[in-house]
């Protein structure tokens, strides 16, 4: 065969999400290994430009640390894909007890699978979801969660444009739920929200 010969088979760089090629690759990019990185206790991995490609492996590591009590994921845009997979993950996983997720703009679909795995996890306490572009559907179905969830003492929703209906439905949360200790919803009113009380923006 000659190059360019059409019987030549393209050599793909990208591994499948979730292989080991795509695992070594992940841990490379953290200068850690897999073993350390699923026994460590603690993973502070903020600011460690991850994105969307990296959420198989932060899945495979949550879903398999089983010692891991601190995961620092803030400031890593990984988006709504790898935010649904980290999510389920979490669902699986019984030792964690805090996840920084903030400014990962997992978005709405993110946080509708955080609210499933809240409904399932027995073990988080404190979850920060500064700045996610949640709204007020997503973290409307995070606080839906939070009325049978009996573990989760800390959360944070600030920036993420909740508006009213987003506010209406953690002050329904609060009426039931007797474990959360600290609630933030800081840096809301700017945004959505005070878009919501003064109707829609002119076209000018």
């Amino acid at each position: 065969a000659t190059l360019g010969d059409p019987t030549i088979e393209p050599v793909h760089t990208d591994a499948p999400p979730g292989s080991q090629q795509d695992l070594d690759r992940f841990f490379n990019k953290l200068r850690t290994t897999q073993n350390d990185a699923l026994t460590a206790k603690e993973l502070h991995w903020g600011w460690k430009e991850l994105g969307p490609k990296d959420g198989a492996a932060l899945a495979h590591v949550i879903a398999n640390n089983n010692k891991c009590i601190t995961l620092n994921l803030f400031v890593n845009e990984i988006f709504e894909d790898a935010g649904v997979l980290v999510a389920d993950a979490l669902a699986k996983n019984a030792t964690l007890r805090s996840l920084d997720l903030q400014q990962a703009q997992i978005g709405v679909p993110g946080a509708k699978a955080l609210a499933a795995a809240l409904k399932a996890n027995t073990s988080l306490m404190s979850l920060k979801l500064h700045y996610n572009h949640l709204g007020p559907e997503g973290v409307g179905a995070i606080a839906d969660a939070l009325k049978a969830n009996s573990t989760l003492t800390n959360l944070d929703v600030g920036d993420n444009g909740i508006m009213i209906e987003g506010v209406r439905a953690l002050a329904s949360m609060l009426k039931t739920n007797t474990k959360l200790q600290r609630l933030d919803a800081a840096k809301n009113a700017g945004r959505w929200g005070d878009d919501a009380v003064k109707g829609p923006p002119s076209a000018a």
